[in-house]
């Protein structure tokens, strides 16, 4: 019996459809993963940056009404941007998340 649709089937614990199905869901799954943290650039440096700007301004700089809690990169690591603190500025989560991958 298939374990996923309960049909009968003599071999295995799926049948033809549901082991496919199954297997095109993990190779999607696979295909968007996200590489991590520090893969994408997110390093020692950029923490230490992080910390100072949060430190010196605890105030969002894009909305001036929620506290700061990430850095937000002016200029994004994948178009070219750097962790230096000319290129960060303090934004609260949903501004900061809001903008996405786009230049200021």
């Amino acid at each position: 019996m298939c374990s996923r649709c309960k049909r009968l089937y003599p071999l295995g614990s799926r049948c033809g459809p549901c082991a496919s199905a199954g297997a095109k869901r993990r190779e999607q799954k696979r295909k968007h993963t996200r590489p991590s943290l520090w893969a994408r650039g997110y390093n020692t440096q950029y923490l230490k940056a992080r910390a100072a700007i949060l430190a010196a301004n605890p105030v969002c700089s894009l909305c001036n009404a929620r506290p700061a809690t990430t850095a937000d990169h002016i200029v994004p690591l994948s178009r070219g941007g750097t962790n230096e603190l000319e290129n960060l500025r303090p934004a609260c989560g949903p501004c900061n998340f809001g903008r996405g991958n786009n230049p200021a």
